[in-house]
């Protein structure tokens, strides 16, 4: 859960994104299997959430937050696919964990010791390979995805 006082996750993404859905919790399990193929830690704080709901979509259906098996398989695909390989910078320093419905990513940096800290939160720009700094936590994350029309 978010910090002490705060409200949930889906009270957080519905105070931003009315149209928010959610999926049921995702498991211990679940995340334990996600964190050992993808060779690190989850946030805290995404792992709180994904505890809470396995999954935010909103704005039209865009995946907010993915589900664990969206974030392996997406993952999976920006760390593998030969054409990636060819046109983008690698993104094995990169959690990709949600989207923003027009083809831009959004993930948490890896840093040089392996681990992911609850903060420094990149967006992907899929058109010109850029990675630039988005948000400071995950709770800001949601209200700096919702606050401009232009970002999908």
């Amino acid at each position: 859960m978010p910090p002490f006082n705060a409200p949930s996750w889906k009270q957080l993404a519905q105070t931003h994104a009315a149209d928010a859905k959610f999926a049921p919790p995702a498991t211990e399990s679940q995340l334990a299997a996600a964190e050992r193929e993808l060779g690190v830690q989850l946030p805290d704080t995404l792992r709180e959430l994904l505890l809470e709901s396995d999954g935010v979509i909103a704005d039209y259906g865009a995946g907010v937050i993915w589900s664990v098996s969206d974030i392996l398989k997406h993952n999976r695909e920006f760390r593998t696919m030969e054409s990636f390989r060819e046109l983008y910078m690698p993104f094995d320093h990169l959690l990709f964990f949600g989207e923003d419905g027009g083809g831009d990513q959004f993930a948490f940096a890896i840093q040089a010791d392996g681990q992911i800290h609850n903060f420094d939160i990149y967006r992907w720009e899929h058109e010109h390979d850029a990675r630039s700094w988005f948000a400071g936590r995950l709770e800001r994350f949601f209200e700096l995805r919702f606050q401009s029309d232009d970002l999908s």
